[in-house]
């Protein structure tokens, strides 16, 4: 797996209105341009922000990846698909106050 194509792809799709567009028109056609493997294609596609993090992918490159493109843009979701909160706990951060 490279971190750093994954970490590019993301920084692309953060910055770049244009790759945005492309990725939501077309994210398979948009990804074919990388060097990833299927699972980091996977990823990608799947919005899979705890796994990327846990093959060493930037955090801030995960988050504004979710903030500018992901279904569900909630932070609350991101925090979720970070660790998983069962029905008894809280999140304990103050971003997440209402």
């Amino acid at each position: 797996m490279s971190r750093n194509v994954l970490e590019r792809v993301l920084h692309q799709l953060s910055v770049d209105r244009a790759s945005k567009q492309r990725f939501r028109d077309d994210a398979q056609g948009f990804l074919q341009r990388f060097a990833l493997t299927e699972a980091e294609r996977k990823m990608v596609l799947d919005f899979d922000v705890f796994e990327m993090q846990q093959v060493g992918v930037n955090p801030m490159l995960t988050m504004g990846f979710w903030q500018e493109l992901s279904p569900n843009r909630d932070m609350r979701a991101y925090m979720a698909k970070l660790r998983p909160i069962g029905d008894d706990e809280a999140v304990h951060s103050a971003a997440l106050k209402q």
